[in-house]
């Protein structure tokens, strides 16, 4: 019974078979079968076909002829295959049954090919699934397979309650990603990439590597390494990941991006709006292409020969991103472009040579003097030690950072000792308490960090934390008639119409700033690492190898926001987040910077 639905029918039949034989036997022997129309009595052979259809067919027992006790025990051989008919009815629909529950509990292997495959259930699964909606709109029967330990059901259910109507088809299958058993539902070998999400608790990256490990193996037994995604929030576990996956694949490390455009958002309103556009596929977005007529020309000849796109960097041969390059620097043969276009087609060097007048370029100034600045940060975050050390990186000598959090892990995460600019000081209070906010003189500062404080509490628990810091912060403010700029982390990107009230200048949506990064690598097929050198700080403070006029763009121009303004012009009054005005301000998006690129009154730094 406990071999399946198989067996038992099996079962079933040889039951059936034996009951007709020994009937058949029985009559041959005692002479009570009938006679035929020969007048001979029924062959054994006749006996058996007969029992088969009294088995069968109950009503066959009325055209009977004979003795009655033939009769009779013909009729036994048809309560006998009611009984075996019944129990076969039963087995069947039991059989059908557990296919249906196996079904529903998505333990069957899938079908499809040339899909997408994501391992693990996060928060950040809706921003991702809808990346890959929007990526595949030209791909029709694209498909997305989630293998992650819930109930499908549920999983379904959320999914359609959150996507809606999308032309893209959605699998879920409930399993472990780490056994490689549950592996084999989602069909790796015939996988176009695999997304390995990383779960939350402290032992995220742990769960990751193992993941990739079974990856590998079920890579190995199908034949063939599918393209993997994977993210990774320790740099200590990089490159131990490395190894596992190899160099083609791509590794995001998380909380340095996040932390990076969440320092730099502070002192550049709008910022965080261009690298979610870039990383995106809605509006402009950065795209890598080999452009063989380009070699032999230098980088600022090449900034004029698009009308479409803006160059913002080169992919060398040797692997080498130069983000930017120098402007006198030659392109090569095998060299490709890093440019900001519409999509992948329009990355045309299609520009028309302008002449410019020297007396159109304007000198550009030295920056004034950095001053000490004095930044608030609020909430107790895996992120604070690398948000400081960003901060760090742009502020003067003499600046103060005060954090105040509560007191699990605040000392632990400060780091003060790598702090070269910066005086860190701590106060232990809750964020949300208005009292411990009124304490602080929030309108001293000259910008306000939000840090979203997710350690042991939920997603919607967290945002809603942050949301009542930041009507604290508002109304503090206006009851001083001050303004200072204020960027906070949220996690939920529809939290953000609610906490809109609060007229803070930028949120920071984690999950949809990580997402697109990883959607971007597992579509393209390679590491995201260029979307993220341009938000890395600059190795020098100093700015003096810059010539005062040049006939490049960059002449006529500062830094704009899809460009990481360097530190020492960071932290000068004039490159410091403006005050929030009544009106909503425009923000600056990426098409808005290939604009100005192409018109030439923005480029990137000359140094690279």
């Amino acid at each position: 019974m406990a071999r399946g639905v198989g067996s038992q029918i099996a079962m079933l039949a040889i039951v059936t078979l034996v009951l007709i034989l020994v009937t058949s036997t029985l009559l041959t022997l005692t002479g009570l079968s009938p006679q035929g129309g020969d007048g001979e009595p029924v062959s054994f052979g006749r006996l058996v076909w007969l029992g088969l259809m009294h088995a069968i067919d109950p009503g066959a027992v009325g055209s009977d002829a004979g003795s009655w006790t033939f009769l009779f025990i013909m009729l036994a051989v048809s309560f006998g295959g009611i009984f075996v008919f019944s129990a076969l009815i039963g087995v069947l629909t039991g059989g059908f049954g557990e296919i249906l529950e196996r079904l529903r509990k998505g333990r069957s292997v899938v079908i499809e090919r040339d899909h997408t495959v994501i391992l693990g259930w996060t928060g950040k699964i809706h921003a991702l699934l809808a990346e890959l909606a929007e990526a595949n709109a030209n791909r029709p029967g694209a498909s997305v397979v989630i293998l992650a330990e819930h109930d499908k059901v549920a999983m379904d259910d959320e999914l359609r309650s959150v996507l809606g109507d999308v032309p893209m088809r959605v699998v879920t299958r409930t399993g472990s990603p780490l056994v490689r058993r549950d592996l084999d539902l989602v069909n790796l070998g015939e996988a176009r990439s695999v997304i390995v999400m990383s779960p939350d608790g402290p032992e995220a990256d742990t769960v990751v590597l193992k993941t990739l490990l079974a990856v590998a193996k079920a890579g190995d037994k199908a034949g063939k390494q599918p393209h993997v995604v994977a993210e990774i929030k320790s740099e200590k576990t990089l490159s131990v990941a490395r190894m596992v996956v190899g160099d083609a694949a791509g590794l995001i490390l998380t909380p340095p991006l996040i932390s990076r455009v969440l320092v730099q958002t502070g002192r550049q309103s709008g910022l965080s709006v261009v690298y979610t556009e870039l990383l995106s596929f809605s509006g402009a977005e950065l795209y890598i292409q080999a452009q063989p007529q380009l070699a032999g020309k230098t980088f600022r000849e090449a900034l004029f020969a698009y009308e479409d796109s803006a160059l913002v960097g080169i992919y060398t041969a040797a692997g080498e991103r130069l983000m930017p390059p120098p402007f006198d620097r030659r392109f090569e043969s095998g060299d490709q472009v890093i440019a900001i276009s519409r999509d992948d087609d329009t990355v045309i060097a299609n520009g028309r040579p302008t002449a410019v007048a020297d007396a159109a370029l304007a000198p550009l100034h030295p920056h004034a003097a950095p001053k000490p600045e004095r930044t608030l940060v609020l909430g107790e975050s895996q992120l604070l030690p690398l948000v400081l050390r960003e901060l760090d990186a742009y502020v003067a000598p003499g600046s103060i950072i005060l954090v105040v959090g509560e007191a699990r892990h605040l000392a632990a995460r400060l780091g003060g000792d790598e702090l070269k600019h910066t005086a860190v000081q701590v106060r232990v209070g809750d964020v949300t308490d208005r009292a411990v906010l009124d304490g602080l003189d929030v309108a001293a500062f000259d910008n306000i960090l939000v840090l979203a404080e997710t350690e042991g509490r939920t997603q919607e628990m967290t945002d809603s934390r942050t949301m009542i810091t930041l009507l604290h912060l508002r109304d503090i403010l206006r009851r001083q008639g001050k303004s200072v700029p204020i960027t906070s982390e949220m996690l939920d990107g529809q939290n953000r119409d609610l906490a809109a009230v609060t007229e803070a200048d930028d949120f920071i949506i984690s999950n949809t700033l990580v997402s697109p990064s990883s959607r971007r690598s597992a579509r393209t097929g390679g590491s995201p690492r260029c979307s993220t050198t341009c938000c890395r700080p600059r190795a020098t403070r100093s700015t003096s190898s810059r010539p005062a006029t040049t006939s490049s763009p960059a002449a006529t121009s500062t830094s704009t926001p899809s460009s990481r303004p360097p530190p020492d012009a960071a932290s000068s009054p004039s490159a410091t987040a403006s005050p929030p005005a009544p009106t909503t301000p425009r923000r600056p998006t990426a098409s808005s910077s290939t604009r100005a690129s192409r018109s030439g009154s923005a480029s990137p730094p000359a140094t690279a």
